[in-house]
C-alpha cells in the first residue's frame, strides 16, 4: 500500500509539472497573442489615421477640381460671349465698309458726270472763244492789220485787258505771227497765269519736247521752243503745282523764271 502510495504521489507530482509547463507555455502563447493583438491594433489604428488623412486630402482635391470645373465653365461662356461679340463687330465693320464702298462708288460715278459736263462746258467756252477770235480776225483782215490791243502776249496782257474769267485765250508769241491758244488761268494767286501742263504733274515739265503736244483743255504741254519765246519777251514768274490721285496738292512759286534756246538744249 505505500509503495501505491508512493507510485501515486510521484505520477501526481509529474501530472503537476506537466500541467505547470502547458500553463506556461499557454500564458507565454497568451502573452504573445496579446502583443501581436496590440501590434495589429496599433497598426489598424495607424491605417485608419492614414486612410482619415487620404480621405480629407481626397475631399480637398474634389473641391479644388469642383472650383476649376467652375472656373473653366465660366471662362468657355465669357470667352462665347467674346466670341460672339467679336463676330457682330466684324459683322457690323463688313457692313460699314460695303457702305463705304457703295458711297465712293457713287461719288466716283458723280465726279466722272461732273469731270464730263465740266469738259463740255470749257469745249463751248473754247468754241465761243474761238468764234470771238475768228470775227476778230475778219474785222482786223478787212480794216487792215488786227487791233494792236487785241495781240496779247501772253495771259497776263490778257488779265489787263479786264478778262477775269479762266479759259482759252488766243496770244502771240514773240515775233510769231500765227495765233497760239492757251489755257489762261485767270483765278490762281492774282490771276494772269499761262498754264503750259493744265492737268499734268511736274514730272512731264522735264520731258517736253520742242513742240507742244496734248489737249488744250486737259493735259497739255506747250514745248520748250514756245517757252523759250514766251520768256525771251519778258521777265516771268514761274508756279509748279503738283497734285495725287487722292486729291492732295502742293506748290512752288519762283520769282525769275527763262528757258534757253534750243542750241543750249532748252537749259
Amino acid at each position: 500500500m505505500l509503495e501505491i502510495g508512493t507510485n501515486l504521489l510521484s505520477h501526481t507530482a509529474e501530472q503537476t509539472r506537466k500541467l505547470s509547463s502547458v500553463e506556461a507555455k499557454v500564458l507565454n502563447h497568451t502573452s504573445r497573442i496579446e502583443i501581436q493583438l496590440l501590434e495589429n491594433s496599433l497598426s489598424t489604428n495607424k491605417l485608419e489615421k492614414e486612410l482619415l488623412l487620404q480621405t480629407s486630402e481626397i475631399s480637398q482635391l474634389q473641391d479644388r477640381n469642383s472650383r476649376l470645373e467652375s472656373k473653366v465653365q465660366r471662362l468657355e461662356s465669357q470667352q462665347k460671349g467674346e466670341l460672339e461679340d467679336m463676330k457682330q463687330d466684324k459683322n457690323r465693320l463688313q457692313s460699314v465698309v460695303r457702305n463705304q464702298m457703295s458711297a465712293i462708288e457713287s461719288l466716283e460715278r458723280q465726279l466722272r458726270v461732273a469731270s464730263s459736263n465740266n469738259t463740255a462746258l470749257q469745249r463751248q467756252q473754247a468754241q465761243l472763244m474761238e468764234s470771238v477770235h475768228t470775227l476778230i480776225t475778219m474785222v482786223a483782215t478787212t480794216t487792215g492789220s488786227p487791233p494792236r490791243e487785241q495781240m496779247w502776249r501772253d495771259c497776263a496782257d490778257v488779265y489787263k485787258a479786264g478778262h477775269s474769267v479762266s479759259g482759252l485765250y488766243t496770244i502771240y508769241i514773240g515775233n510769231n505771227t500765227d495765233p497760239m491758244q492757251v489755257f489762261c488761268d485767270m483765278e490762281t494767286s492774282g490771276g494772269g497765269w499761262t498754264s503750259s501742263s493744265g492737268g499734268l504733274t511736274a514730272a512731264w515739265i522735264s520731258r517736253g519736247a520742242g513742240g507742244g503736244f496734248g489737249d488744250v483743255l486737259g493735259e497739255h504741254w506747250l514745248g520748250n521752243e514756245l517757252l523759250f519765246l514766251l520768256g525771251a519777251q519778258r521777265l516771268y514768274s514761274l508756279r509748279v503745282e503738283l497734285r495725287d490721285w487722292e486729291g492732295s496738292s502742293a506748290h512752288a512759286q519762283y520769282a525769275r523764271f527763262s528757258l534757253s534756246s534750243e542750241r543750249q538744249q532748252y537749259r
